[in-house]
């Protein structure tokens, strides 16, 4: 199935809007739910998944046109792991990270599970492990401090995702959504690192100054000086929002 551009931007959206549902279910289950907790592990994990998506409707945006082989985007549309680790991509547009001052999970980022499928299993299902006949049983897997280290370590990567849908969803040109896309697929698609981020914005320049801008755009974003100030604001009115309902 070859996707169009205007379904990739509905998907895009539409997956961080899930996202935002997600993290406000988990959220709700962390700070106001009388009972156990630990579903919100899986909770937040869903929306780490669905983050995940939409950089990859975001990183095939400019190629939905041209791209003649859409099996590669199906094969990762469907990898739960592959969807979860993708969401923390959002950091080559933005490096704000929030997590628990824990040294578990600093030592055992971005998951403390080895897997991140591994974080549902445990916070949605009992199991046995037939090697051991252990039995796993959620209320006992999963601590409170994790799941709060899940949620929160989605704040950064969805104040990332609100930079950039406003991009692709106010009246910039075509080519500045295409650079912001190119960019997207270049971060997926080759070996790079935070610290490239700045050479690699600087080599995708061409004489077109509104795909320059879109690029100009994204230094703006993420400059490492700045990334503290770019604010929580979004994400803060948000929980504000669902609290008030």
């Amino acid at each position: 199935m070859r996707l169009k551009q205007k379904e990739l931007l509905q998907l895009f959206t539409s997956s961080i809007e899930n996202a935002i549902q997600l993290f406000s279910a988990a959220q709700h289950l962390l700070t106001s739910y009388n009972g156990e907790k630990y579903p919100a592990l899986g909770l937040a994990e869903l929306a780490l998944e669905e983050i995940g998506k939409s950089y990859t409707c975001l990183a095939y945006f400019s190629k939905a046109d041209k791209m003649k082989d859409w099996a590669v985007f199906w094969k990762e549309w469907k990898n739960h792991d592959l969807k979860a680790h993708r969401a923390f991509f959002y950091e080559f547009f933005c490096m704000l990270r929030i997590e628990l001052d824990s040294q578990i999970f600093k030592n055992n980022f971005p998951t403390i599970r080895g897997k991140f499928s591994k974080e549902k299993e445990k916070s949605f299902y009992v199991d046995i492990d037939k090697s051991n006949r252990q039995i796993y049983i959620p209320m006992n897997e999963v601590s409170d401090e994790e799941c709060t280290n899940r949620l929160i370590s989605i704040i950064g990567l969805l104040n990332a995702t609100f930079h950039i849908r406003t991009w692709l969803e106010t009246k910039h040109s075509e080519h500045f959504k295409n650079a912001i896309s190119d960019y997207a697929f270049l971060t997926i698609s080759t070996q790079m690192y935070t610290q490239d981020v700045e050479s690699v914005l600087q080599k995708m320049k061409t004489e077109n100054q509104e795909y320059n801008k879109g690029l100009e755009a994204i230094w703006e974003l993420f400059k490492p000086d700045k990334s503290k100030d770019k604010g929580l604001d979004g994400i803060i009115n948000l929980i504000k929002q669902k609290k008030a309902k």
